[in-house]
Formats: C-alpha cells, structure tokens, sequence
C-alpha cells in the first residue's frame, strides 16, 4: 500500500496547528507531487525557515540546472523525536526494485511549480524556535565543475534528519594499532601506558619517577647490509698510526724479546741477583733514549732464546700472535740494526752529543759480546768486540763512573778469560797484559779475579806457557828454562797468598776458593809438560812405585807376579766380570795434581743448579777438566758443564764439552803433549770462542 504526501508551497504563510490538523487527516494515501523541489524562486523567499537537505548522510545536495548561487539556503528543522513518519514516499512490502526506482524523488529545476518542501513533524519540545536552528558549515564537494553536466540520480537516504547536523568528518581508515614497544624502560617495567615524550616521558614526571630512558632503536639487517656498513665506516673513519713508546720495540716479537730479556737473560747475567742489576738499571734505561742499544738488547735476546727447549716451546705457546718463523725474521733485522748503528761514526769529541752517546757504544759492544756467548760463535768474533773495547776504552772512556766501573769489569774478566782459548798469532796482538790496572777502583765487585788482582798471575802463567810451547816446538832442551821456574815460583807464592773476601753467606766465597785452586793448577800442569820420549803411565802397569789417586787410597804392589809363579789351586775360578778400562796417567804423573783435582771437584758439587754463582763455573770446568785423568773426575765435570749450560743458556758451554771430549780422547790416546796444549787441541778443531 502506498502512502504519498503532498504539501503546497501555496499555503506556506499557514500555521502549524492547520498543517499538523491537515498532515493528521483519515486519508490513508497522500500523493506528492514529482513537480521540481524548487520551482519558484519568489514563493521560496517566503519561506525563511533556512535550507533542508533531503539526505540524511548530511550531504548538501545542490538543484540541477541552476546555479549554486541561486539555490536559497534551507537549514533542516526537522527531528527524530518521532518514528511513526519518514522521508520515504512508498511502503511497499512486495515491491520489487523497478517500482522503488521509480517512486524515488527528482530533484528538478521547474520555474512553473511551486516550491515544495518536505513535511515538518512537530517536535516535543513546544518551546522550539526556528530562529535558533543555525546553519550548517557548508562542505565543499569534490568535483563541482562536473555537477552540470551529470544527472546522476541521489536515492534519498532513510531515516529522520538530524537537528543538529554534524560537521562531516573526512573518511579515513583506521590502522589497528598493536601492542607499543617503544616506550621507555621504567613504563616497560611497570607495564604502564607511556606517551614515548623525549627525552623523559611524562608519565614517569607526572608519577614522580625517575625516567631511565629509551632502549637504542636497533634495526635488523642482513649479513650482507651489516658487511657493507662496517666497510663504509672503516672507510669512513680517519687513518691513526699508533707510535711505539720505545724505540725499536714496535711488534709482538719485540715484545717478546724485551719480556725475555727482563725476567730471564738479564738474570742470569749477573751474580748478585735483581735487586742490584746493571743488566736492567743501567743498560735498559740508556735503550730507551738510544735505538742502537735497544736493537741491541732485543737482538743478543732473541739469540739467547732456545725453542728447541721446554722454555721455548712455552714461550711460542703463550703468544699466539707470533711464530717461530716470525721470530728468526726479527732476530736477524735487530742484528743488522745494531751493526749499522755501532759502524756510525763517532764524531768529533767536542761535540755535546758525542759524550751522551759513548755510553750507549759501549752498551752495544757489550750485547753483541754477550751475543757471541749465547750462540756459541766458534769464528773468533768475540774478540773483535774486545779489541774495539781497548782501543776505545783509552781514547774515550764513558763519562758516567758507574757505568765506567761495571763495564770494565765485565770486558775484562772475559779479555783474561780469553787466554785460556787463545792460541798465539804473531799476527794479532795479545789483548790480556801482566801490568793492567783499572781505571777506578772497583768498588763494589761483581766477579772474581778482576777487582782482587787474581786474573793478573792468569796472564802471567800465559805468557810462561807461550814460551814453553815455542821451545817445544823449536825443540829446545829444557824446554822449562830457569827464568820461567823462578817466575812460576812466585806466582805459586803470590796465589798462596791471595784470599778472597766476600760478605758472609755469599757464594761467591766458595767460588774464590775455586778460582784459587783453579789457578794453581793450571801453574802446575803449565810448568811441567810432557816429555815427547816419555812412556806412558798405566795404572795396571807394573812399575816400581804407582801414587796413589787419593791420600787414602793403599799403594800398590810394585811388580805382578807372572802366571807361572801363582800358586796353583785344585779348582777352577769362576771367571769374572769385565773389569774397566785401565787409566792413563802423564810420565811422571804427580799424586798433587789428583788431589788438587778433587778438591775443586768437591767444590763444584756444593753449589746448586739453581745459585747465581753458575755464571762464574765455567772457566773452573776448563781448566780443571784439563787435568782429570780418571774416567769418575770427568763425569762430574761433565755434570758441571751441563748445569751451567741450563742455568745460562749459553750455548758457549757445548763448546767447551766438545774441547774437553777431544782432550779426554787423546789422553786415552797417550797424546801428552797435545793433552798439555789444550789451546792447540781447539784450534785444530776449528773452535774461537770466550769460555767466559
């Protein structure tokens, strides 16, 4: 059933109460007319009720055909207070979509209807005026320039118009906010809502709580991104050249070559321990301001280091960053380094620079010194830092007394040590001399026999023996002369009478005992060599009187009696054990030798393997080990030398066991005559070296 409305713009001066009585009648079907809704512009003035919009979307629908502004401005009046009437023009119920399409309004320009205006349904409030309904904010619509020409058809919206309509809103779509994870660290532990402010929320002032900030926004990225971003910041970033704070320790293996120096090479260098080492108090503070030196010191270290042993396995072990290979390379540039710094020229003596580099020269002359011990270089070239040593020494000697002192003791132990190797030239000069006398007294003493005037009867001794081996080799009889007897004389009164004098519980005291015994016998074995006609003297050969090899040994019978003459016995005898070989004594053996021997021996077995003192045994272990006839005396010495050689390290000592193995060799030989010249015996083996 349709219901249709019609309402005349005629009767628009009539009151409310005769269009309530009229809109209210029994007719059950009001037809409105589909005349144009603004027909007459004249009969629109009269209506000052404001513009009513049709379209419940609150979209201002303009007339078609006019222009904007002719259309008046209409403001709705109406209200949903009501549900009984609607702006619909049919009720159909079986309607189908082609009858409602056709029931629908036309908004059409008609300059001869007359204006028709919805129907007005009386509000509850009675109080209601229509001067106070204000009008709506106009909304501007896209695309107007196009309205005149379409005449597209608006289906009027269902519904009651608003009162008050709405300002409308600009659609926009609404992103489904999750779960914020940005706020900052004090809200994300309380678990409270944060308004993320910078640099401290509000939330947390307003609460009174300490703000600790946000966590740093880090943003995923691919290995690849994160490889490429790191090769732009290297690129990036400015180039810094981090400068050594030594001179000539700049990489790792310096590092170990100083460490080792330090705590080890420098220790076993000196004798009265770390507490008073000039190794590290006098040599190590000149490196620092002098690089030759320091190239020194690094290189004569890393000469010293063995890695064959466990040592040198755990030092390779504990600095990954280096290698064997590595190591050897840099040992070899400090070498070069130092020899081109020691080859610079000295320059003129009156210049200042002159004197604040004489004590580094002589620094490095005493680490390329030290350099030939720890290696064990057989060439001579020890000598030739000792030469350079005395013709500098007298020229310009070092200003500073201290270091003046220290470095001639040291340089002249080893020039005394030297003539116990030292095979005469005529070629080159004698460095060692019988009337040698310091420059300054030295006090306090580090070695033996340099401060106490022991090494002055070495040198004599020396020189006693370099005259009885030109008579012997111009085979002059005697080949002991008067004059070399009567010096001998007093040098065997001079050694009776020296005594050491060291502070008590020192080593060093047993050690001058050493040395004194040392002495004598190397006077003893000097003035008595073997005659080249002499048989030789066998301890199981029969002979008319055999000394003893020790005070408390029995003698032994003179003669054996043959096998013819023993008594027979009815039984056999049970064959015995090999027996050892027999020993081979010099002609003229005497028993002072033996004895003198063993005391020295006794000595030796008194220090142990860990005492300081090692670093002074050595040259004991040469000339004692010269004069031990029996296979026993020459174990020890065996032992001796080889707890030097690991105390020290100096690869000097295998040396001295290689001359000690061919003189125990030709005394099993009966060579007597080279077994009394141990100096030739190295020579013809090809060995140079300091046995200091």
């Amino acid at each position: 059933m349709d219901c249709s409305l019609a309402l005349v713009s005629d009767d628009g001066d009539m009151p409310w109460s005769d269009s309530h009585s009229m809109a209210s009648d029994g007719s059950s079907s009001v037809v409105m007319p589909t005349s144009p809704l603004w027909a007459n512009p004249v009969q629109a003035n009269r209506i000052n009720t404001g513009q009513l919009s049709p379209i419940s979307n609150e979209l201002e629908i303009p007339a078609v055909g006019v222009a904007a502004s002719a259309v008046p401005t209409m403001i709705h009046s109406a209200t949903s207070s009501s549900a009984e009437s609607s702006w619909s023009t049919s009720c159909s119920d079986g309607a189908d979509a082609g009858e409602e399409t056709e029931h629908d309004l036309s908004w059409e320009k008609n300059s001869d209807d007359a204006l028709t205006v919805p129907k007005i349904e009386p509000l509850e409030d009675d109080d209601f005026q229509m001067d106070e309904v204000k009008e709506a904010p106009r909304t501007p619509l896209p695309g107007s320039s196009s309205l005149s020409t379409s005449h597209a058809k608006m289906k009027r919206p269902r519904g009651r118009p608003r009162k008050h309509p709405l300002t409308p809103q600009v659609a926009a779509n609404k992103v489904a906010k999750g779960r914020s994870k940005t706020g900052c660290i004090t809200c994300r532990k309380r678990k409270k809502k944060c308004d993320e402010a910078k640099p401290r929320c509000l939330n947390c002032e307003k609460n009174a709580v300490v703000c600790e900030g946000y966590h740093e926004k880090t943003i995923w990225k691919s290995g690849r991104e994160r490889a490429e971003e790191e090769r732009q910041n290297r690129h990036s970033l400015p180039h810094i050249t981090m400068q050594p704070i030594f001179n000539g320790v700049e990489t790792p293996e310096d590092m170990v070559f100083l460490n080792h120096y330090i705590h080890h090479l420098s220790g076993v260098l000196t004798v009265e321990g770390q507490h008073k080492n000039a190794f590290k108090d006098m040599l190590l503070q000149m490196a620092v301001e002098h690089r030759g030196l320091m190239h020194s010191i690094l290189s004569v270290a890393s000469r010293h280091i063995d890695y064959d042993t466990p040592y040198g396995v755990k030092l390779l072990s504990s600095n990954p960053k280096v290698s064997l290979t590595s190591l050897l390379t840099r040992s070899q540039f400090h070498h070069n380094a130092a020899m081109e710094k020691l080859c610079e020229p000295v320059g003129n003596e009156n210049d200042p620079k002159h004197k604040t580099s004489l004590s580094p020269r002589y620094g490095q002359m005493l680490c390329l010194l030290l350099q030939t011990l720890a290696e064990g270089n057989p060439n001579g070239e020890h000598r030739v830092h000792l030469s350079a040593y005395k013709n500098l020494i007298q020229q310009s000697p070092p200003p500073d007394n201290a270091f003046l002192i220290f470095i001639t003791e040291f340089f002249q132990y080893r020039v005394f040590a030297d003539e116990l190797i030292r095979y005469p030239d005529i070629r080159t000069p004698r460095l060692a001399t019988e009337d040698w006398e310091p420059w300054l007294e030295i006090q306090p003493p580090r070695l033996i026999g340099i401060a106490d005037g022991l090494f002055h009867y070495l040198a004599q001794i020396t020189t006693i023996r370099n005259a009885i081996r030109a008579n012997m080799a111009a085979e002059v009889d005697p080949v002991v002369d008067y004059t070399s007897l009567y010096r001998a004389a007093e040098i065997d009164s001079a050694i009776r009478e020296w005594t050491p004098h060291w502070p008590p519980g020192d080593s060093r005291d047993r050690v001058g005992l050493l040395y004194k015994q040392m002495m004598w016998v190397y006077l003893f074995r000097t003035i008595y060599p073997p005659s080249a006609t002499s048989p030789s003297t066998l301890f199981n050969q029969p002979t008319t009187t055999i000394m003893p090899l020790s005070p408390t040994s029995q003698p032994h019978s003179a003669r054996t009696p043959p096998s013819s003459e023993r008594p027979m016995s009815s039984h056999t005898t049970p064959p015995r054990a090999e027996s050892p070989p027999p020993i081979r004594y010099p002609p003229h053996h005497d028993q002072r030798i033996t004895l003198a021997v063993d005391e020295s021996l006794a000595i030796l077995d008194l220090f142990k393997p860990s005492d300081p003192v090692q670093t002074l045994l050595l040259v004991p272990c040469l000339v004692i080990g010269c004069a031990c006839f029996a296979p026993s005396q020459r174990d020890r010495v065996r032992n001796a030398i080889r707890t030097v050689r690991g105390y020290t390290g100096l690869r000097n000592c295998d040396r001295i066991e290689e001359v000690l193995e061919e003189v125990w060799r030709l005394m099993e030989r009966g060579d007597w005559a080279r077994v009394w010249d141990w100096q030739g015996v190295a020579r013809g083996m090809g060995l140079d070296f300091s046995c200091a």
